[in-house]
């Protein structure tokens, strides 16, 4: 939007404003939970590098040609992503008439090391310190401006006005008595039980490899051992995948694999790392590894180990300040792959982390999605977990809008909202027909418009609602989850010891294995990848293949009165709780994903 500012407005950063008008770029309102502005700012000479997102003029045709199921190869896919060659050299002259010489075009960005002051400068800004809850001061400013005929050029700079949360947590669940006591207990009761009844206790009291084969009748096998299917684990805040931990789990509930030597290989993006020390094992690397390979044999599965914040490099190889460091790793672990040749891409991305939507920049999350997007068109599946909130969203979330008029309002995650991810949600373990698991995040986006193939089943459901959380969401916008699995009390080990986890961060990985074992099939038929399957999981033909969860309700929301009115509750079709259901039928589901859409 253009706004009108005084030349004193700038006087903090000695800037002489020679323009009546400015084009507001990005303005945050209201910092998000956690945030703080810290008091002393950062020295002017304080080196800093930003990313400017140049304007793709060709992307909204993306929409339109990935629901004509076509792929495309890595340079048509570029196609999209290409800025106006006219633009690209006008904002190259602007920095120049800066004095910043050292910018570098990366495809459709330009990356510029500075300093704090120029920045400041440059973007008609006030560069400050925020900390989020005590951490580490990070670089960032609540709103930037640029000349209005730089409007159409740049979409955003980043990361100067992100206030992305730089953490993600794993829900441990204690539990009595210990989970190998449990898991030696429950492989004991199956063992006992006729094939009927093994159904009824499979995954009680703990979830397992073994019984996620059971509960959903996975026992495809190939005559090798072998797989071309790469399957993909995102890897991202310090979380590291250990070998040793791998083993012992498998040793336990899938000593085949551990006898076959099955391993998996790590790939390090922006100088990621691959720690193998004592103690250095993440919870949540280890549940997703885990848990895709046990599932997924014998799918090639990599861990990504994306290092999204810590130390970074200046042009000339030089160590930039924390705190002018990007702590959020979604962009850079998208575009790695966006460079990769086809035959290097994975055939299944599976992301367990979610933000709340409210503190992801909306031209960041359009951006991101827009690579997920090039990515399904290449026949890459992303799945992301739905969040472990309920209707909040993340569990730290206030349910408040954020947009400066601090309305009460569900939360919706990203990027399980982007249209081309499919979001994950979360059943419970150890019960016929499952519930859904309260946890389980869903809801409405604040940035994506719902897709066609969504609209009959999501209507629906805003019909049933029958007016629950009328005026607390976005109706017609697009809604999350679209399936779930099972999602609670996974028996992980972590730096040796055994521990249970659950959320849709644990769902998430056993359906992107499930979806790499299609694809298997697939490939082995002469067949392309899959890509982006939402398209294919909405239509009328798929709906005897999942199975309908309706009993259950997500968290509720605490509003600013003090008033808990309820979550999203499962009921008959699709719920912003489950979804469209669960694969209960292995066999069923990839029989289904067969079929080619609209060829």
């Amino acid at each position: 939007m253009l706004i009108s500012f005084f030349m004193t407005a700038w006087a903090f950063s000695g800037v002489a404003v020679a323009v009546s008008y400015l084009y507001t770029v990005e303005k945050v309102k209201v910092l998000p939970e956690g945030w703080k502005l810290l008091d002393e700012d950062p020295d002017p000479s304080t080196p800093i590098r930003i990313s400017l997102a140049l304007n793709q003029p060709l992307i909204w045709r993306l929409n339109s040609v990935i629901l004509w199921n076509a792929l495309l190869n890595e340079g048509e896919s570029q196609y999209f992503r290409e800025p106006d060659n006219y633009n690209m050299r006008l904002t190259f002259k602007w920095l120049e008439s800066h004095n910043i010489t050292t910018a570098k075009r990366d495809q459709d960005w330009i990356h510029v090391t500075t300093t704090v002051g120029e920045v400041n400068k440059l973007l008609y800004t006030r560069l400050r310190r925020y900390s989020y809850r005590g951490g580490k001061p990070l670089i960032r400013t609540t709103e930037y401006a640029v000349p209005p005929e730089r409007s159409g050029s740049i979409d955003f700079v980043h990361p100067i006005a992100n206030f992305m949360t730089p953490g993600h947590e794993v829900m441990a669940v204690p539990q009595y008595p210990p989970p190998t006591q449990q898991l030696q207990q429950q492989q004991g009761q199956q063992g006992r039980q006729s094939s009927h009844k093994r159904q009824q206790v499979a995954c009680s009291p703990t979830t397992t490899p073994g019984c996620i084969h059971e509960l959903y009748g996975i026992d495809y096998t190939t005559r090798d051992g072998r797989s071309s299917v790469q399957l993909a684990i995102a890897g991202f805040l310090e979380q590291w995948a250990n070998y040793d931990d791998m083993r012992q789990n498998f040793a336990d509930s899938r000593p085949d694999l551990a006898q076959a030597g099955y391993n998996f290989t790590v790939e390090p993006i922006n100088g990621g790392e691959n720690k193998q020390d004592a103690g250095t094992a993440g919870t949540e690397a280890n549940l997703d590894i885990q848990y895709a390979m046990a599932v997924g044999f014998p799918v090639n599965v990599t861990y990504y180990s994306t290092r999204g914040r810590g130390e970074k490099l200046d042009d000339n190889g030089k160590p930039l300040p924390f705190e002018s460091n990007d702590n959020e790793p979604y962009l850079e672990f998208f575009q790695h792959f966006a460079k990769k040749l086809d035959n290097e891409l994975p055939h299944v991305i599976s992301l367990s982390y979610a933000d709340d939507e409210f503190t992801v920049p909306e031209a960041y999350a359009i951006r991101v999605c827009n690579e997920i997007g090039l990515l399904s068109l290449r026949g890459v599946s992303v799945l992301a977990a739905s969040g472990d909130g309920g209707a909040m969203g993340s569990r730290n979330a206030s349910c408040r809008s954020h947009d400066g008029r601090n309305r009460d309002m569900t939360i919706s995650t990203f990027p399980a909202s982007c249209p081309w991810v499919t979001s994950v949600g979360a059943v419970k373990n150890g019960q016929e027909p499952p519930e859904a698991a309260e946890f389980s995040a869903g809801g409405f986006s604040k940035i994506f418009q719902r897709p066609d193939w969504q609209r009959r089943a999501v209507n629906g459901y805003v019909k049933h609602l029958n007016g629950h959380l009328h005026g607390y969401y976005h109706r017609h916008m697009r809604a999350t989850p679209d399936i779930s699995v099972v999602g609670t009390l996974f028996h992980t080990i972590v730096n040796g010891q055994p521990v249970l986890v659950q959320g849709t961060s644990a769902s998430t990985p056993v359906l992107a294995a499930m979806i790499a074992l299609v694809n298997d099939v697939r490939l082995r038929r002469g067949k392309k990848p899959l890509g982006c399957i939402n398209k294919r999981l909405y239509a009328f033909t798929f709906r005897h293949v999942l199975q309908d969860i309706t009993t259950g309700q997500s968290l509720s929301c605490t509003f600013s009165d003090g008033r808990e009115p309820g979550g999203w509750p499962a009921t008959p079709g699709w719920d912003a709780v489950t979804g469209l259901g669960v694969p209960h039928n292995f066999k069923r589901f990839m029989e289904a994903l067969m079929t080619d859409v609209n060829n």
